[in-house]
């Protein structure tokens, strides 16, 4: 009976991991499919806003350079920096503070562009909780052949649950570029946020 048991406790044993794994599997995809309906329905909304100037997010931009600036160097030709900002509403007068502010931004669009093969376009999306959920980076700065790069990082209360890279989902075993970037990335759009919060919050 002893020797029979085993085996049975461990494949018992190996059916619970498995269903813990898919499980596991099934969580992060929900959460991701989530935040791809969330990502489809802000660009829903700011497009509609685009067509009836009413039912969209407030919008706000600073660029740096471009064609109207008078600094402009040879071998990099027209460089430009831009930071597009949607809101959803304004705080109420009496309760303006960066902290509501930040609650407000919805989606962050930052771009870079230089000479024809130095420019990079990073897309960071926020739930009502003003929570980072979503980056969508397009980088083709390296020097691998001009070759584009893209990033897709998935988070969920600040933690990063999936990379999408070369078109494949990666839920565990991030590595070290993943990790760097997603980091990198995420820092950017706080950093932008808050430098838009405390301006409008002045």
């Amino acid at each position: 009976m002893k020797k029979q048991s085993l085996p049975i406790a461990f494949l018992i044993a190996f059916l619970i991991l498995i269903s813990a794994s898919t499980l596991f599997a099934q969580t992060v995809e929900q959460q991701a499919a989530k935040i791809r309906q969330l990502y489809a329905d802000t660009n829903k909304r700011i497009d509609e806003g685009l067509k009836d100037k009413t039912s969209g997010f407030h919008y706000a931009t600073w660029t740096i350079g471009g064609k109207g600036d008078g600094q402009q160097w040879a071998a990099v030709g027209t460089m430009e920096t831009r930071d597009e900002i949607w809101f959803d509403g304004e705080p109420e007068p009496e309760n303006v503070g960066v902290e509501d502010v930040r609650k407000l931004v919805r989606k962050i669009v930052s771009s870079y562009k230089g000479a024809a093969d130095l420019a990079y376009r990073s897309e960071y999306l926020f739930n009502e909780s003003g929570e980072l959920v979503f980056v969508f980076s397009r980088d083709n700065t390296t020097s691998d052949g001009g070759k584009t790069i893209e990033r897709r990082f998935y988070f969920v209360k600040g933690k990063l649950i999936r990379v999408v890279r070369d078109g494949k989902n990666v839920d565990a075993k991030f590595t070290a570029a993943d990790i760097e970037k997603s980091a990198s990335e995420s820092e950017t759009a706080k950093k932008t946020r808050n430098n838009f919060a405390i301006m409008f919050s002045e």
